[in-house]
């Protein structure tokens, strides 16, 4: 009987770790500056719907959102080995010189620091979803502002999402 518990018990620990492992093997990573991080609630940005949108697909997907507002490229390299946990598969960057050139990072600079980033995740075998473009496209669009003008409401985090939802798998 004590064999058969422990052979069970052994059985669940191995399932444990293969779900982990499942689960961080499709990891997806937001990083950026505040296009991740948004002003809007947690629940409203644009990683956590798109999640929702993955996991209504029946993907496993978890999309961590490693935005921090009004961070310069520079930070956002310096913090990538952190942010980025081992597993990741996908990056999702929505990061651009606007943080940079109000604390006058030259446009060089700031073209390397992103250069940086992206060689960082390419090392890692990581595959990199550039979203900047996409965002400032949404933005552009009527209705999907927020009331500071500069960062997307709830209904362009969810156009966001919804076109990103289409690029990762």
């Amino acid at each position: 009987m004590n064999s058969a518990k422990a052979r069970l018990f052994l059985l669940a620990v191995a399932g444990i770790v293969l779900i982990s492992t499942n689960f961080a093997s499709a990891q997806i990573v937001a990083l950026g500056h505040s296009a991740v991080r948004g002003v809007v609630a947690e629940s409203e940005m644009w990683p956590a719907v798109l999640e929702g949108l993955l996991r209504a697909r029946g993907s496993q997907s978890h999309v961590i959102n490693a935005g921090v507002y009004a961070e310069t490229t520079d930070l956002t390299l310096a913090r990538v080995p952190s942010a980025v946990p081992p597993g990741t598969k996908i990056v999702i960057l929505a990061d651009n010189a606007f943080n940079d050139q109000r604390r006058n990072m030259s446009a060089a600079q700031s073209a390397a620091n992103l250069a940086a980033i992206k060689s960082q995740l390419r090392a890692r075998g990581i595959k990199i979803v550039d979203a900047m473009g996409i965002y400032l496209s949404v933005r552009g669009q009527p209705g999907m502002k927020a009331p500071d003008g500069v960062h997307l409401n709830a209904a362009g985090n969810q156009k966001v999402a919804t076109i990103l939802a289409g690029m990762v798998r």
